[in-house]
């Protein structure tokens, strides 16, 4: 997960590349699979990105959701 964030007392201006959160999730050995390993994973990256912007104190901060929405079922 990739979330755009400049973060205090950096002028954009001089930054070499754009600065952000990344919240990253890897799968490893699990009791789920499919849609629900993967609702999971995503869920977890996504609150992980989610402090980890919080705390980076970003300027000009963006709203998240409470919740992302559901994968669909494998068909």
């Amino acid at each position: 997960m990739y979330v755009p964030c400049a973060p205090p007392g950096v002028p954009s201006y001089n930054a070499s590349q754009p600065y952000a959160v990344v919240g990253e999730a890897r799968i490893g050995p699990a009791k789920a699979t499919g849609v629900p390993l993967r609702q999971a994973l995503t869920d977890f990256a996504y609150q992980l990105a989610k402090h980890a912007y919080k705390l980076a104190e970003c300027k000009d901060p963006r709203g998240f959701p409470e919740e992302l929405p559901r994968y669909e079922h494998d068909r």
